[in-house]
Order: C-alpha cells, then structure tokens, then sequence
C-alpha cells in the first residue's frame, strides 16, 4: 500500500508539474537561463532546430552521493549507517542532413552498511541507448520521424533477497540483461516532450541458469525472444528555475501476452541547492508479469554532487 501510494503521489506531481510547463510554454515570457545544476541535462537533450548539421554535441556527467549516521552512548537510540553512491551519465548526439543519431549511458553503483552490518547493494545499473532517426524536409515524416531504436540493461555485481533466510542470490551481471530492438515513429511534441511507437523485440538474458526461472526463462533457456509493440515517452525540463525533472515511460506488450504489456516508469527529481550540490528523489516502477505480479518499487531520497565534466 506505502509503495502504491508513493506511485500515486508521484503521478500526481508529475502530472502536475507537465501541465504547468505546457501552460507555461504557451506564454510568452523572458528569457530565463536554467540553473548551472542542469546544464548537463540541456547538452544532452538537444532539439532538432537547435542542432548544427554535422556538429557532435556531447556530455558527460560525474554523480556522487552519501549519507552517514553514527551513535555512541546515544540514549535516544539510533542505528549506525553508511550509503554512498556514485555513477557516470553520459550522451553524444549528431545531426546530418537526413539522420539524427543519439547514443546515452548511465553507470551507476551505490551501498549501504546499517549496524557494522556488511555493505549491501542500493544501486546497480547500466543503461546503454541508441536512437536513430530520419529527418525528412517536409509531409508526414517530417512530424512523425521513422526511428530505429536499440537499448542494453543489466548490472554490475550480484544481488542478494536480504529478506528471505540464507539470502539467496537474485541477480549478477547478465543475469539478467534486457536488451531491446524497434522500428517506429518519433513525434517530438515540445524540445522537452517527445513520444515514440514501434514494433519492438525484446530479449530477456540470464546466463546464470539457477536464475533463469526468476525472470520467466525456463531453466535451459538462456534467451528470452518476444516480439510486440512499444510505446516510449521522454519529458526532459528544468519546470521552474531551480528544479528539474527527467521522466521516461516505456511499454512493451508482448504479441503472446498483448494484454499485459511490461511497464518500466523512470522518474528523478533534481532540486539545486548551489551550483554544484542537489537533492534528488528517483522514483522507479517496473510491472513485468513474467517476474512477478506485484508492482516493483524502487524510491531514493539523495543529496549529491553533480559534476559536468563536459
């Protein structure tokens, strides 16, 4: 009910926050620079017209967070803790005279020790993308771009269900990874707001065979082949001076399973402290069926240092 209740909460705001900006974007208004925390996030994400033939616009991101609590002879109680996390973010994107061609990655590793307990995983991912896309002169293609889109996801180090007694493993690198193949159409509604359809394939790896029947292999199936339809949203924007946010919404539905399309939200929230300090919220859901039939909820509360190193 709590993690249902953080995804409500979570649409809501967003929701919110994308009609503001809509609203917003329709009046006219000053030119207002963006804070310096979110210079990265307009490198990365650039508009067509706003792109020179033949320029490669690049950027890269350094993200490091932390907290750490410690008690000695405390009589209001309270339990050690260490987290640190840390991560890479990084784009590439160029524009010819027919093609756009994008490519993105995100690294990201964290822990957690609480009570000299041993460091456990709080963070795990990485994400590689690419997009491209044909930009024709005029007509229909010219709002609705033909897209060829291709995407990576899996980890670095192996995870463990702490819940449960012996704390059996549930994940390692490759195990699983997700990769992704479409061909569609891209709209790109505002510079911000952009809306993908395609016909999609998706491959669920698992090399590891005493994980494979967790993620809806069967024991000897080392890949997962389907075949769908995919639907991808982006909103990227800096909504009011000193806050940002990044929200991506892909559904794949199988031809198998139509009914039941997988579902991954991505949502983070960064909020500028100074020009090199944020607060951001990241809120995850993933709905996959063939893992499980509960909603899956991931949600980080953080404050970090973001540096653009390009």
């Amino acid at each position: 009910m709590k993690n249902l209740l953080a995804v409500r909460v979570a649409a809501v705001v967003l929701t919110l926050a994308i009609l503001g900006v809509a609203v917003a974007d329709a009046q006219p208004q000053g030119a207002v620079e963006p804070p310096l925390s979110v210079r990265y996030a307009k490198k990365a994400k650039q508009a067509d017209d706003e792109m020179v033939v033949g320029q490669w616009y690049n950027a890269l991101a350094l993200r490091i967070a932390g907290s750490q609590a410690g008690f000695r002879n405390w009589q209001g109680g309270g339990v050690n803790s260490l987290s640190m996390s840390g991560g890479v973010d990084g784009s590439a994107a160029m524009k010819s005279t027919k093609v756009k061609q994008t490519y993105e990655a995100k690294l990201g590793i964290g822990g957690v020790s609480q009570d000299n307990n041993q460091l456990r995983k709080s963070e795990d991912v990485i994400l590689v993308s690419t997009v491209y896309q044909y930009l024709a002169p005029q007509g229909f293609f010219k709002l609705w771009q033909p897209t060829i889109a291709a995407s990576i996801l899996t980890q670095f180090i192996a995870g463990y269900d702490y819940k449960t007694e012996g704390e059996p493993k549930v994940s390692d690198f490759f195990s699983p990874a997700y990769v992704t193949q479409s061909i569609g159409l891209t709209r790109e509604i505002r510079p911000w707001l952009s809306q993908r359809f395609g016909v999609a394939g998706k491959e669920t790896i698992v090399n590891i065979a005493d994980l494979r029947t967790l993620y809806g292999n069967t024991a000897d199936q080392t890949v997962r082949a389907e075949g769908g339809l995919e639907s991808w949203t982006d909103f990227e924007k800096a909504v009011v001076e000193n806050v940002f946010i990044k929200s991506s919404l892909g559904i794949f539905g199988a031809f198998s399973d139509i009914g039941s399309p997988d579902i991954n939200w991505s949502n983070l929230v960064t909020m500028k402290v100074n020009n090199w300090l944020n607060v951001n919220f990241e809120l995850v859901t993933v709905y996959d069926r063939d893992v499980t039939s509960d909603l899956q909820v991931r949600e980080v509360l953080s404050v970090g240092v973001l540096l653009v190193i390009i």
